[in-house]
């Protein structure tokens, strides 16, 4: 099971066996392929089976509430709409831009859902992968040790060269199922770094698309305008030019404008 915690170990012996293996196989460069597969394969499939429960579950109690975050939003749209607090256009913009808002909800929480499903996907195939390296190895010790008998079969050619021959044919056949393995692993996470690429991506668009959906009155008319405070996020509406009228400018003069 995953949730052991004994696949690091395991994959620990595996590479740590067929490198000294390989050693021993050294006219063999299958033998050499296999155990720098093997390296590179080492992981924690535990702590990636850890890190998916706690994704879909963080510490403090319950999941992401993606549904009762949509479900307050179309409440208020609702109740917006139905007490006519805007009228308009300024309404129209508002269930436009909440429509837009639940539509990026939905895809965030398709998002991360895959995300825990994927890595606890990838938890499990490593997992197996630990169990398969660790045969691999220990079966490439053991062809280690007929390489060793070898030359005890020195007056019998044919059997020295059938001990080769089987050596070479098991450490090609581990050797495209340890390289079928580490490509289909290379491919998983690399599948699941896209998706966690795309989930930073959406929090960033949705964060601009709150940004730029904040309403901006025009208070020409009333000649004053609306001067934003980055540090609170709340603006205040403050005469244009100091409350000095605004003079008129043309290219022949200063004074042409009032003739």
């Amino acid at each position: 099971m995953v949730g052991t915690g004994s696949d690091r170990g395991q994959f620990i012996y595996a590479a740590t066996t067929a490198t000294a293996a390989a050693a021993m196989l050294y006219e063999y460069p299958m033998a050499r392929n296999i155990a720098l597969m093997i390296g590179t394969m080492v992981s924690n499939p535990h702590s990636m089976q850890l890190a998916a429960e706690r994704w879909s579950q963080p510490e403090g109690g319950g999941d992401m509430d993606f549904a009762g975050i949509k479900q307050a939003v179309r409440t208020l749209r609702d109740e917006c709409n139905e007490k006519e607090w805007w009228k308009g256009p300024a309404c129209e913009a508002f269930n436009q831009s909440v429509d837009t808002f639940l539509e990026q909800m939905d895809k965030a929480e398709q998002y991360h859902q895959g995300v825990g499903q994927g890595m606890g996907s990838i938890a499990n195939a490593y997992h197996w992968a630990a169990e398969v390296v660790t045969v691999v190895a220990t079966v490439m010790l053991l062809l280690a040790g007929w390489n060793k008998l070898k030359p005890l079969f020195a007056p019998w050619p044919g059997a020295a060269a059938a001990i080769a021959l089987a050596i070479f044919v098991t450490l090609t056949r581990m050797g495209m199922v340890v390289r079928g393995m580490l490509g289909k692993q290379m491919k998983s996470v690399a599948m699941l770094t896209a998706v966690v690429a795309g989930i930073n991506f959406m929090c960033m668009s949705l964060g601009q698309f709150i940004e730029q959906s904040r309403p901006r009155p025009d208070f020409a008319p009333a000649a004053v305008e609306y001067v934003g405070d980055d540090s609170t996020g709340v603006g205040t509406l403050q005469p244009k030019n100091g409350g000095m009228p605004t003079m008129p400018t043309t290219g022949a003069g200063g004074m042409s404008a009032f003739v």
